[in-house]
């Protein structure tokens, strides 16, 4: 007992530290088993998947696999339908554009969107070029962008022409992804750098924005053609805000309905209708100022309770480019 007093801090921790030990090897083992268990797990796993692979295939599941394929064949075909490729302009085919031609067509379209735009009596910007500003007066392009510039002057003027057959009010501006850093250097015809075609193994998707200024029946007639059209054109997003500027209708308001009130002009005082003879023995004839008709009250007719303004409309929409089958 002398010595257990003598030592008694050594005997504490002699014995802290053996319950420690004891602990940490249970642990250990608790650990080791189940890394065990973990490893045994993983080895089924892969002696499964090596069966499966290893064994034959179940014909129920291959019949139903070339059925399935069979079935999103023929959609994919019923689809093409849907997606049919716009003619770019010029129309090539084997030969690429040359600058001439594009130069020329450029033109041509050009005065065909105007021409169509004031038989429509939509408005548009002044000398509006329809995002080829850039290219208005050049005659050398650059030459690994002619073909794609052939293609968005086909998109662009099929989407301008949905917009005019929808009888849009104001077509303000249309916007395309940058080509060629050499010549697309007009930057309100751009989008930004980011926005390009995206390609996929079936399709691919050529962004666009349009801003006009329409009424709420033009706006759901441009998104049903949209939505009707057989050249597979997405609306991705929209944006309607009040149009700003909105000009007023020309003409005098009158709220009771009728044309405005003209007050007839007096004749000069003291003198009578131009003409007219002086009074016997001289002298002037006074004439009274004539009066105004009295106007009727205006009647309670119906209440004009909703006064539409035009809107602002910004569509953001991707042209879809079916590939050949092959």
């Amino acid at each position: 007992m002398a010595w257990i007093k003598r030592n008694l801090f050594f005997l504490i921790g002699s014995v802290i530290a053996f319950g420690l030990m004891i602990f940490g090897v249970i642990v250990l083992l608790s650990q080791m088993s189940a890394e065990q268990q973990a490893a045994q797990d993983i080895d089924k796993v892969f002696a499964d998947l090596n069966t499966l692979n290893g064994g034959p295939a179940s014909p129920e599941n291959i019949e139903a696999a070339r059925a399935q394929e069979k079935q999103l064949r023929a959609y994919v075909v019923k689809a093409r339908s849907f997606y049919q490729r716009i003619q770019p302009i010029p129309n090539f085919t084997t030969n690429r554009v040359s600058n001439a031609e594009f130069a020329a067509d450029l033109r041509n379209t050009v005065s065909q969107l105007q021409r169509s735009a004031r038989q429509q009596s939509v408005e548009l910007p002044p000398e509006y070029y329809f995002s080829f500003e850039a290219q208005k007066k050049l005659m050398i392009f650059d030459p690994t962008s002619l073909d794609s510039m052939a293609v968005h002057l086909g998109e662009v003027k099929t989407i301008c022409s949905i917009m005019f057959n929808a009888k849009v009010n104001a077509l303000m501006g249309i916007r395309r992804e940058i080509i060629s850093e050499i010549n697309d250097i007009n930057p309100s015809d751009y989008l930004p750098l980011g926005d390009k075609t995206v390609s996929t193994p079936l399709a691919e998707l050529t962004p666009y924005e349009v801003t006009f200024k329409c009424f709420s029946t033009e706006l759901a007639n441009v998104l049903a053609a949209f939505a009707g059209s057989s050249n597979g054109i997405i609306v991705k997003s929209i944006n309607v805000e009040p149009a700003s500027a909105i000009e007023e209708v020309a003409g005098a308001y009158n709220p009771a309905g009728g044309p405005p009130t003209v007050m007839p002009a007096s004749p000069p005082f003291g003198f009578g209708p131009p003409g007219a003879a002086p009074p016997e023995g001289g002298g002037r004839r006074f004439f009274a100022p004539p009066t105004a008709a009295p106007v009727a009250s205006p009647s309670r007719g119906s209440q004009v309770f909703l006064n539409e303004k035009p809107f602002r409309v910004t569509l953001y929409i991707e042209v879809v480019k079916i590939k050949s089958a092959k």
